[in-house]
C-alpha cells in the first residue's frame, strides 16, 4: 500500500480534520514559541527562521502522521479475520501506530519526540 493508496482510501471530511487539527497545532507551537522567544536578542527575522518555521513544520508533519497512523491501524484492524489469530509482530504494530497516532493527534508527539517524555512528567 503506498502513500498515494491510503490518501485516496481516507474519506474527504477525514482529510479536512488533518488540516485543521495540523494548522491549529502548527499556529499554537509558533504562539508558544513567541511566548518563549518575546525577550530574547534575536530579530524577527531571526526568530522566524530559527524557531516559527521549524515548529510549523514539526507541527504539521507529526500530526499528519498521527492520523496516518490511526488511520493505518483501522484498515489493518478491518482487514484482520480474526483478532485471536493476529501474530506477535501485527499486534505490536498495531499498538505501535495506535500509540503514535493518539500522541500525534493529540499534540503531545512533537514533544516526546524532542524531549522523550511527556509534559506532564519529570
Amino acid at each position: 500500500m503506498s502513500l498515494a493508496d491510503i490518501i485516496m482510501k481516507m474519506p474527504w471530511w477525514y482529510l479536512i480534520i488533518i488540516i485543521l487539527f495540523s494548522l491549529y497545532y502548527a499556529i499554537r507551537g509558533i504562539m508558544e514559541q513567541k511566548i518563549i522567544h518575546a525577550k530574547g536578542p534575536l530579530s524577527e527575522a531571526q526568530k522566524v527562521i530559527y524557531s516559527y518555521i521549524q515548529e510549523f513544520v514539526f507541527k504539521v508533519v507529526f500530526t499528519v502522521s498521527g492520523f496516518m497512523a490511526l488511520f493505518i491501524a483501522n484498515y489493518i484492524f478491518s482487514s484482520l479475520k480474526s483478532v485471536n489469530d493476529i501474530g506477535a509482530g501485527t499486534a505490536v504494530l498495531l499498538i505501535f501506530l495506535i500509540f503514535w497516532g493518539i500522541t500525534g493527534v493529540s499534540g503531545y508527539l512533537t514533544f516526546l519526540i524532542v524531549s522523550g517524555k511527556f509534559p506532564t512528567l519529570k
